[in-house]
């Protein structure tokens, strides 16, 4: 097979088997039949290339690197996932499988090791998020991330397996040219795709095993179905079988299915070591069957259900707290997080009960009962409550109460590494934008000493070869230039008067731009809205009816929302949140507090099936509230739609959830009070223009992933409100994204793999007259696979019996246009094959991709294009763009870089393309943002405060100031770290202390030159407020220059200078020299600090 399996899935199978050879507690293992009857390494081997290692051990570095690359681990620049290391100096970041420590917990998280010398002098777990180490361990357990162990430090091993590889190519008669590349790979040491799938060649010397190998001779095998099982394991090898005929038909390398998997003759055997039992669905009648003394809470869950609309669930839970507790019995409702209890405490408290809160782990025998009117609340993820009434106790669970719980989100405080909305990262050779000096290439970070004194420059190139050495400190005036259109920019001429001018025409048309954007706020300011009620019961019970536990990006999104609808100032805000990030959670809410008070919702989304999903995804979450909800859009027929038309009229449909067709002439609302549009970016100018009618009248929601790139710009500049979603639910991955040139045996492989695991598949080709040869293909590649064609010119009934079937798995596979790109939510579908990716756009392949990955499967992304070498510059960037942001939450960073691809030129319907052009985005886009700030500052009577941020002070110590490359080995992780170090200089914090333990923590002890490179930046900061433009270090004197608008009162200053005649000195050019004879840096830099504190106390503001 091309493919290897996928990385998380083996290194938790490693993390597993060794942990079977090392427990010796009782556990449950749940194993598939697949899994039961593939070959692994035998428990001897493994234990074998487990690597022990332990605080205060000595430890060769380089065989430590070689071991690791045996066992599968790749070097990165930054360990995110497991089988990533990374060595820095003396800092080793490695992310293992789960691994015990001694005391019984689990480690499922990267280590950093901490060298002095050749001895391991600390452990440290980390957070792959934000890198920063969490505390400490004494060892650690390394285990392989692949089955194949290579013998990379063996030569002479290699050059065996080499041999032995082609031997057995040219017995198999494989492809020679596919057969000579992969002995290459092995000969030196590299892997290669589905290198797994030969195990048996790669472990000829020893045997290989099974699952059960691993399990001590008094396990107990519960077999499900055991009737079945043949019949499941003759379906497993039926599968393996086909791939394996069908790799030896197209000379493939591949290996005899037997020598992979045990066959069933040999599966009872196995067995037949262990005490088996087995359980089935099917009643026996010679079974006398098991009597459980507790009764549920069935009767309880409808009573809730029948009455909830009228009186709200908690009336009817305090009435049977009420009668248990009457009898003295005792009760415990189960809460699945501790902010669960205390809500849940705060609504009941309203029906006089109190509450104690227990800590798990419980013992029921022991519990006293907690008081009159009282109830036990416990944080405990508990599914289905019961009563065990001859004892008087009843266990309620939340999700009796409120609903069934799916899978929660991960509660995440760190932060991500690098910039929040970070750019590509700079290239050689990219055009890039310096402030002062405007556009030059980008030639390289340069290390340079003169007189002793070392410093890292960024090297520009300008017109004529001339070149412009930038010091580090000063990163903040360069940035990459990002135009829009794929024509070349001119490079500016260095000194050359062409940049100021074409800056100063600029910045004359950004203050036009910015007059019109805020014409349009101060309309929307004046204009009166509806201000909504606060939150009521029925909005709390709403609230904790919710299956998850908010984010804390998705609670705020919400507060904000409601706090719009709640002022009398109409809402115009924009959600953006990744895919699955439950912004429809805060539609809802929204919705359901319009709705309260007697008032409509219109909910516009751009496809029939996305119309169909939210309308079921509303009517499920509001089930049980008296609310009407209907759905308009073309698979309700003619009759259907004009009863919700009239519906809407008369006031009798409260929300309603449709396509376009909501904006139709016919269509009335009898109290519309709010418009909720769901990925606007869909819509035609047509319809945009209609929208915009509902926008004057209404409150306004905008849901989206990828924010068109308008409306983010609007977003940014605080024209519209936005609100940003950007934590994953819990155990969510990344989708894993390929770009390749289409093959019929990448299709094969990656279809059957979903199909193997028992998923399915979207094939997305968006050519309708070619689709139903893209199905045939598909069907005579997996002839076993169910497959239907579905696309947007088939009847509306026939197309929604198609996405029926599919989110019901009755088909495999999927063959469809981008009508799939927005509402399909199907998490049993984890694999999306996209035939000509390189014609569709950046936002359209991001939403498509977002189709699958909805569960904890690790999914993937399939993007085929005729020729990678063929493609146009902007298909490559986009498709780069999405290589880039393969992480999850990546749709705000994609929007951004989508907002550069397709350019961001009609503001407001005038054309700025030119001018970008011309300066570039980023600071085209700064200067707006500045003049906006200013103008809203003078209108509101008063001064701009904008003219700080365009000063950046040059400063020039003759002190090493720099990151070493000794220190920060990669490139990347440099230029990131310098840029993250620059922008100190811009921030309010005056603390930069979390960023010098996060360098220590991840590269060791900072250096002279990196602590000096903080103290300027830090001076460089104190700086800018008085207007300081240059600091120098002459022959035993330092020389501040201020500018003409220094705050720093002239006579207080010339007043000082008189007072100490024999150290300062002040020059006609306003410049300040003072005398100084300090050769040690750090005295230097708090002799600076003191100037600085005495200069400010020479401002009006302390002057007075």
């Amino acid at each position: 097979t091309p493919l290897s399996p996928d990385q998380h899935t083996t290194a938790s199978r490693l993390s597993t088997l060794f942990h079977l050879t090392q427990s010796t507690t009782p556990y449950i293992l749940v194993i598939s039949i697949e899994a039961l009857l593939r070959r692994v390494m035998t428990p001897k081997l493994l234990q074998d290339h487990a690597e022990l290692i332990m605080e205060g051990e000595e430890c060769d570095l380089s065989e430590l690197q070689s071991s690791l690359i045996s066992m599968g681990y790749e070097s990165v620049s930054l360990v995110k996932s497991y089988g990533d290391f990374s060595v820095r100096g003396g800092v080793v970041d490695i992310y293992p499988p789960p691994f015990y420590l001694p005391d019984g917990t689990l480690l499922d998280s990267p280590i950093r090791l901490d060298f002095f010398g050749d001895f391991i002098e600390s452990i440290k777990p980390f957070d792959p998020l934000s890198q920063r180490s969490q505390g400490r361990c004494e060892e650690a357990v390394i285990l392989p991330v692949s089955d194949i162990v290579l013998p990379v430090h063996d030569p002479a091993a290699l050059h065996q397996l080499s041999g032995r590889w082609l031997e057995l190519a040219e017995e198999r008669d494989w492809s020679s040219e596919k057969t000579h590349e992969l002995g290459e790979r092995i000969r030196s040491g590299r892997r290669f795709a589905g290198i797994e799938f030969f195990l048996p060649f790669f472990q000829s010397q020893q045997k290989t095993a099974t699952i059960l190998d691993y399990l001590p001779g008094a396990c107990g095998v519960l077999l499900h179905e055991p009737e079945a099982l043949s019949g499941q394991a003759a379906l497993v090898h039926e599968r393996i079988q086909t791939n394996y005929q069908s790799a030896v038909t197209h000379n493939q390398p591949a290996i005899d299915p037997d020598d992979l998997f045990i066959g069933l003759e040999q599966l009872s055997p196995c067995l037949e070591r262990f005490e088996q039992f087995g359980i089935t669905d099917f009643y026996a009648d010679e079974v006398a069957p098991l009597t459980l003394k507790t009764s549920n809470h069935q009767l309880l869950k409808q009573e809730i259900a029948y009455s909830r609309k009228q009186h709200g669930l908690l009336k009817v839970l305090a009435s049977q707290l009420d009668g248990w507790l009457e009898r003295g019995d005792m009760v415990v409702i189960f809460c699945r997080s501790a902010q669960r209890c205390k809500n849940l405490a705060e609504l009941l408290g309203r029906y006089d009960f109190t509450f104690q809160v227990l800590v798990p782990p419980l013992d029921l025998d022991r519990l006293d009962p907690p008081g009159e009117r009282s109830v036990y609340l416990c944080e405990n993820p508990l599914q289905n409550g019961f009563s065990l009434e001859e004892k008087g106790l009843h266990l309620v669970s939340e999700s009796e109460l409120f609903g069934e719980r799916r899978i929660g989100y991960k509660k995440r405080a760190s932060k991500p590494v690098g910039e929040p909305i970070s750019f590509a990262q700079l290239q050689q050779g990219d055009v890039v934008v310096h402030r002062e000096h405007g556009l030059g290439i980008y030639r390289g970070l340069e290390t340079i000493s003169l007189q002793q004194i070392t410093n890292d420059y960024l090297l520009l190139e300008y017109r004529d070869g001339d070149k412009l050495y930038v010091p580090v400190d000063r990163l903040n005036l360069v940035s990459r230039y990002e135009g829009l259109s794929d024509k070349e920019p001119r490079i500016d001429k260095l000194g050359g008067q062409s940049w100021k001018t074409t800056k100063q025409k600029v910045s004359d048309e950004v203050w036009k731009v910015a007059q019109d954007l805020l014409d349009i706020y101060a309309q929307r300011e004046i204009r009166n809205g509806r201000a909504f009620s606060p939150p009521g019961e029925f909005f709390r019970e709403l609230e904790e009816s919710f299956s998850f536990d908010e984010t804390h990006g998705q609670y705020q999104a919400i507060n904000d929302t409601i706090s719009d609808l709640t002022t009398a100032r109409p809402m115009d805000r924009l959600i953006c949140g990744d895919v699955g990030y439950g912004k429809t959670e805060v539609a809802i809410r929204a919705a359901f507090k319009v709705v309260e008070d007697s008032s409509q919702v219109a909910i516009l989304v751009p496809t029939t099936v996305l119309a169909e999903q939210h309308a079921k995804t509303f009517a499920e979450r509001l089930r049980d509230f008296p609310v009407k909800i209907s759905s308009l859009n073309r698979f309700r027929s003619a009759k259907e739609q004009k009863e919700i038309v009239a519906g809407l009229d008369e006031g009798s449909i409260d929300i309603v959830i449709g396509t376009h067709r909501l904006l139709s002439k016919d269509v009335c609302f009898n109290k519309l009070g709010l418009l909720i549009i769901d990925e606007e970016h869909r819509f035609g100018v047509a319809h945009k223009e209609k929208i915009k009618r509902f926008k004057a009248e209404v409150d306004v929601l905008t849901l989206t992933a990828t924010p068109i790139p308008r409306t983010l710009q609007l977003s940014l500049l605080g024209i519209r409100d936005l609100s940003v979603i950007s934590t994953p639910p819990e155990h969510r991955r990344p989708v894993k994204t390929f770009v390749a040139r289409y093959d019929d045996l990448v299709i094969k492989e990656a279809v059957n793999r979903e199909l193997l695991r028992g998923g399915q598949v979207f094939v997305v080709h968006n050519r309708i007259k070619s689709i139903h040869r893209m199905a045939q293909t598909v069907q005579k590649l997996v002839p076993q696979a169910r497959i239907a064609v579905a696309h947007g010119q088939m009847a509306g009934n026939e197309l929604e019996e198609i996405m029926v079937a599919f989110v019901n798995n009755k088909i495999d596979v999927l063959i469809s246009t981008t009508i799939i790109e927005s509402g399909l939510d199907i998490p049993s579908a984890n694999t999306i094959i996209i035939n000509r990716a390189d014609r569709l756009g950046l936002a359209e392949i991001y939403q498509l991709r977002g189709r699958v990955g909805r569960s904890a499967t690790q999914s993937f992304a399939y993007l085929l294009v005729p020729s990678v070498d063929h493609l146009s510059k902007d298909s490559r960037e986009r498709l780069k763009a999405l290589m880039e942001y393969n992480e999850l939450g990546g749709g705000f960073k994609l929007a951004m870089s989508d907002l550069q691809i397709r350019g961001g030129g009609n503001l407001l319907g005038v054309s700025q393309s030119g001018h970008i052009a011309a300066i570039g985005y980023d600071l085209y886009l700064d200067l707006l943002q500045k003049t906006v700030a200013d103008l809203k500052a003078q209108k509101s009577g008063q001064t701009p405060s904008g003219s700080s941020e365009d000063l950046d002070p040059e400063i020039n110590l003759k002190v090493s100031a720099y990151i070493p490359e000794s220190y920060i080995a990669d490139i990347e992780q440099r230029y990131i770290m310098y840029r993250r170090i620059a922008q100190q200089s811009r921030t309010t914090v005056d603390d930069d202390t979390d960023l010098r333990e996060e360098l220590a923590d991840r590269f060791g002890a900072l250096p002279d030159e990196v602590t000096n490179l903080f103290e300027v930046v830090a001076i460089k900061k104190a700086m800018v407020p008085l207007r300081i433009e240059k600091l120098e270090r002459g022959p035993g004197n330092l020389v501040f220059s201020f500018m003409a608008d220094t705050p720093v009162k002239a006579e207080q200053l010339l007043a000082l200078v008189a007072e100490n005649t024999n150290r300062l000195r002040l020059t006609p050019d306003s410049r300040l020299i003072v005398r100084t004879d300090q050769e040690n840096n750090q005295l230097l830099f708090n002799t600076i600090a003191l100037i600085i504190a005495e200069l400010r106390t020479l401002t009006e503001e302390h002057v007075h």
